[in-house]
């Protein structure tokens, strides 16, 4: 499985990645512009992203706005509905709008709050068929 993490929070990208790592190739990304970048790349690369995990609030352009610009990119690749990146998006705020925005305007597959631990984010993973049971 290929995996792009996107997360401003140092901490919360070492979590994440120590526990994707065992699940598959990680990329790394420190804010939503260079997670566009790198979903982009591999996109037109022809290696797409299966999963893609992002924090909801960050500086520049949020999780939020940045999963509609990989959707839009996705869309124009002619994938197609059913067969995009899995959309995992991690939030610290565990309030209606946010998590709302995420599913409707981004088309966010699951959430999870943060801290994060990898209990639960492996049991959410395994709910939404994203790992295996």
């Amino acid at each position: 499985m290929k995996i792009l993490i996107v997360d401003d929070d140092v901490v919360s990208r070492i979590t994440l990645l120590r526990f994707f790592s065992d699940h598959g190739n990680c990329a790394v990304a420190t804010d939503g512009f260079e997670g566009v970048d790198l979903f982009k790349g591999a996109l037109e690369g022809g290696e797409p992203f299966d999963l893609i995990c992002m924090d909801i609030q960050m500086p520049g352009l949020c999780g939020i706005d940045a999963l509609a610009r990989m959707r839009d990119m996705e869309r124009t690749a002619g994938i197609v509905p059913g067969r995009e990146a899995k959309a995992v998006m991690v939030t610290c705020h565990d309030d209606v709008k946010n998590v709302s925005a995420s599913f409707f305007q981004a088309q966010a597959t699951c959430f999870v709050a943060k801290p994060v631990s990898f209990n639960t984010l492996a049991a959410t993973l395994r709910r939404e068929n994203i790992l295996p049971s």
